[in-house]
């Protein structure tokens, strides 16, 4: 996905959960560009209204995202979707991500499809939670 032409892109109705993911996960990757926190932005816009219950507003987003749990998937080296599990209004998706020092980070997407409101039938983001690693360095639980 080229950033550039979707730098002003919202939850729409024919957005697979992937697509979604991948979307706020490149955002992330260019976090900086065109503003400071530009990323972190466009990655709120995909947020579920329960998720911004819990995380917004949007300043307070910045610092969840900026911090250690979340900060390796800012101006992040690549990110590969390793799995995803879709069933019915509910999908999880897996993205290994390489953080800009080199070490890897596999996070869960958690996204549920809107019925209602201004974004009814669109995918949004309920959540995102690094997945453990084992002590070998394997993820564990990649199978979601």
């Amino acid at each position: 996905m080229a950033l550039g032409q979707l730098s002003d892109l919202t939850p729409r109705p024919e957005l697979t959960p992937e697509q979604v993911v991948q979307y706020q996960v490149t955002a992330l990757q260019h976090n900086d560009d065109p503003k400071l926190d530009a990323g972190i932005e466009r990655a709120f816009r995909f947020a579920s209204p329960s998720n911004k219950q819990v995380t917004g507003p949007l300043d307070n987003f910045v610092r969840i995202v900026k911090s250690p749990l979340y900060s390796p998937m800012l101006n992040s080296l690549s990110s590969l979707i390793v799995g995803s599990e879709l069933k019915d209004d509910q999908a999880k998706i897996a993205v290994k991500i390489v953080a800009a020092d080199g070490h890897q980070v596999t996070y869960v997407f958690v996204l549920s499809k809107q019925n209602e409101g201004e974004f009814n039938n669109c995918w949004m983001t309920d959540g995102v939670a690094p997945l453990q690693h084992g002590e070998d360095g394997s993820d564990q639980g990649v199978t979601i």
